[in-house]
């Protein structure tokens, strides 16, 4: 364990390994961590990359209005929530583009995933604040997407390195979510050339239904440590993801028109069942659970680590912030 004069960090686990998350706690009563970090930033970066997760605890950041102001001591604005995946809304008024956490039954599960990894441009430090703990469960599940590609077969990675992943979502009212919220805007012509912009093909079918297509890469290299990570959502938007969820087994039948979303490589040939379990198990040998403490703040390198929601009873509210946008290569913004 490292100590200095004002907090405690535990960098390694209980077997010696690097820590996930790293632990960082006040050595003394009254540190301020929005003072703290910004006279430590150089050292805050390096261990984000290197450990992928950081989390915070006993520095009193309860209110929304602690969260705000420790967001604002990075010197640079949260980022507003587009393209969106799941509906959400701003945790106060006053204070922009700070969320709530995804807007979802409270008994079911919201799988891994990378914020908006999915996208051409995506943040690359996600915040959570525990504002209010859940009575039970309500945990953020996080894995280290370093070793989630590592613990995909060769022949899987092979895959996905050669041919990428392709996504597909059907923007109807009826099933998800209509593509005035994904796009936050009811002007077609400005969805067609968000579109045309972020090289994705679409395809309006009445004014509430929109199909939209594109490919991005699946494995990413970070870019400070250089290294390969697993930085998508092909877990998240494949097929197999809401038949577990809807209870059909792996050899049901369900239309395309019944599917939010889906993947498939980038070549357009499906992901089998074998494949997507392979994806699912990676994520479950890797997946760490910690319950949440009033105050706790869960800061995420985005490229490095996928996070996730466990059910959960009573209330709950957890604060998110989204910092630093990051672009796909050939990317004008």
């Amino acid at each position: 364990m490292f100590i200095d004069s004002i907090v405690h960090k535990q960098t390694l686990d209980a077997f010696g390994e690097l820590a996930f998350p790293l632990f960082i706690e006040p050595a003394t009563e009254g540190v301020d961590l929005a003072e703290w970090l910004p006279a430590h930033k150089e050292s805050f970066e390096e261990d984000l990359s290197r450990h992928g997760a950081i989390l915070f605890r006993g520095f009193d950041i309860s209110t929304p209005q602690h969260f705000n102001r420790f967001v604002q001591c990075f010197n640079t604005a949260p980022l507003p929530y587009m393209f969106r995946s799941s509906p959400r809304k701003e945790l106060d008024r006053s204070i922009k583009n700070i969320y709530l956490s995804t807007s979802y039954p409270n008994e079911r599960v919201i799988n891994m995933h990378n914020e908006a990894s999915y996208s051409r441009v995506w943040g690359r430090k996600i915040i959570f604040c525990c504002i209010q703990p859940a009575a039970a469960g309500g945990e953020t599940p996080i894995a280290d997407s370093r070793k989630v590609l590592q613990s995909l077969s060769a022949a899987l990675q092979v895959k996905f390195r050669e041919k990428g992943v392709m996504y597909r979502r059907n923007l109807f009212a009826e099933i998800g979510m209509p593509w005035q919220e994904v796009f936050q805007t009811n002007d077609k012509n400005e969805v067609r050339q968000l579109c045309e912009k972020n090289r994705i093909e679409y395809r309006f079918t009445g004014n509430d239904d929109c199909i939209i297509e594109w490919r991005k890469e699946a494995i990413y290299k970070h870019p400070v440590s250089g290294c390969d990570t697993w930085f998508n959502h092909v877990f998240f938007f494949n097929r197999f993801s809401r038949y577990e969820e809807l209870g059909l087994s792996p050899d049901d039948f369900l239309p395309e028109e019944y599917l939010a979303s889906d993947t498939f490589f980038g070549d357009g040939s499906p992901i089998s069942f074998e494949e997507y379990k392979e994806i699912r198990d990676a994520y479950e040998k890797n997946k760490i659970i910690f319950p949440y403490q009033k105050g706790d703040v869960l800061f995420l390198d985005n490229m490095l680590a996928a996070h996730g929601r466990n059910p959960y009873e009573g209330e709950r509210t957890i604060a998110t912030a989204i910092l630093e946008a990051a672009y796909d290569e050939g990317f004008v913004a």
